[in-house]
């Protein structure tokens, strides 16, 4: 016959085990509502790594951000030397046919320097445009191009400025736009490139924090199964064991 002793063992037992496959149950349903594995110290290493990991993703998107706004500052003075350079174009042609004066009537000559002069009202207008407060052309521009936090510096060329003196002249400026606009599409060209590379960073920091820190659905689901089922079978133990220490007091008594 069962004795007092060892039916108080038991229940004691099995009330462990199903103290025990409680816990189970609630780790294994506190990661799949959550959808992190590091729930309940489950994996504090993996955690601390994840969470630096996400740091580093999130900065590359930031800085991908970033790249957009200096890619917008150089598309704005691209567009900018664009018009300088349809300016100068018709500095120039009136200035050739200004050279011809005489064919010309007093007053054409009056409606080509009227024409000059509005021409170079319009080129110092452009020269001060500003982006967001900053100088369009002739002005430095300071921009974080990757997740470190380091900075550029983009540059829209030294200010040019439009003069109807001499062809000579207005040949020069032409010259002064080209270089300006190469060095803005080398710019561009860079800024595009480091900002594909920081979306591609985003990613793969992120994905790697996931495979880090993201509970295994898979595997959490079988747990909560397995623990369900042995909660169940303690507390069917633990209600035999009552019973028969209950039964064994009966006797006794």
């Amino acid at each position: 016959m069962t004795s007092v002793s060892n039916a108080a063992v038991g229940a004691f037992l099995a009330g462990n085990a199903a103290a025990k496959a409680r816990h189970g149950m609630n780790e294994a349903i506190a990661r799949l509502s959550t959808g992190v594995r590091a729930m309940y110290g489950g994996d504090a290493g993996g955690a601390s790594a994840a969470i630096a990991i996400r740091a580093d993703g999130k900065s590359a998107m930031i800085a991908a951000r970033n790249i957009e706004d200096g890619i917008s500052f150089l598309q704005a003075a691209e567009s900018l030397l664009f018009e300088l350079a349809a300016l100068n174009t018709r500095l120039r042609e009136l200035r050739v046919q200004a050279t011809n004066a005489d064919t010309l009537s007093s007053n054409d000559i009056s409606a080509i320097g009227a024409e000059e002069d509005e021409i170079l009202k319009a080129g110092n207008l452009i020269d001060k445009a500003k982006f967001n407060g900053a100088d369009l052309l002739g002005a430095d521009l300071a921009v974080t191009y990757d997740h470190d936090g380091t900075l550029t510096t983009l540059s829209s060329d030294a200010t040019i400025t439009l003069a109807d003196t001499t062809v000579a002249v207005i040949d020069a400026t032409t010259t002064d736009i080209q270089e300006a606009l190469g060095e803005m599409a080398a710019g561009l060209s860079a800024l595009k490139g480091h900002q594909a590379a920081n979306y591609a960073l985003a990613a793969n920091f992120e994905a790697a924090a996931a495979r880090i820190s993201d509970t295994d659905f898979a595997r959490s689901s079988a747990n909560l199964a397995k623990f369900s089922i042995l909660n169940q079978s303690a507390m069917a133990m633990v209600s035999q064991a009552n019973q028969a220490q209950a039964a064994v007091l009966a006797v006794l008594q």
